[in-house]
């Protein structure tokens, strides 16, 4: 539910959408030319984007191009998600900096041996 919010909030940003759109085309070039010599044609793939009955786009074509931008939309509202409970997080003073944000609730990117920087902090 949260993460549609995201989406919706990214949704009203038009220069988010635009940076959204952006990063689309460039996501679904990718994949799809990881599998294909012959590239996606950019002004179908632009039309087809807008609307998915306009693109004279091959079926295998669309599904890509479906798949690449289900999973922009879905990056970019958990992204947003993400950035707003970091903010939240940080305004009420509930970790020193992002730094520490971090090293809590991604503790993957820790130091190794497994101690959490924020833990050294309230050792003493």
């Amino acid at each position: 539910m949260i993460q549609e919010y995201a989406n919706r909030l990214v949704d009203c940003d038009p220069m988010t959408v635009a940076r959204r759109t952006l990063d689309t085309r460039r996501y679904i070039h990718m994949i799809w030319n990881r599998s294909h010599a012959e590239p996606i044609d950019d002004d179908q793939l632009n039309l087809f984007l807008c609307d998915e009955h306009y693109g004279n786009l091959t079926d295998e074509q669309k599904a890509v191009a479906r798949q690449g931008r289900d999973e922009m939309r879905d990056v970019y509202g958990a992204a947003l998600y993400r950035m707003m409970l970091c903010e939240e997080i940080l305004r009420r003073n509930m970790v020193a900096d992002a730094n520490a944000y971090h090293s809590v609730f991604y503790p993957e990117g820790t130091m190794e041996g497994g101690a959490a920087p924020w833990m050294l902090d309230r050792a003493g």
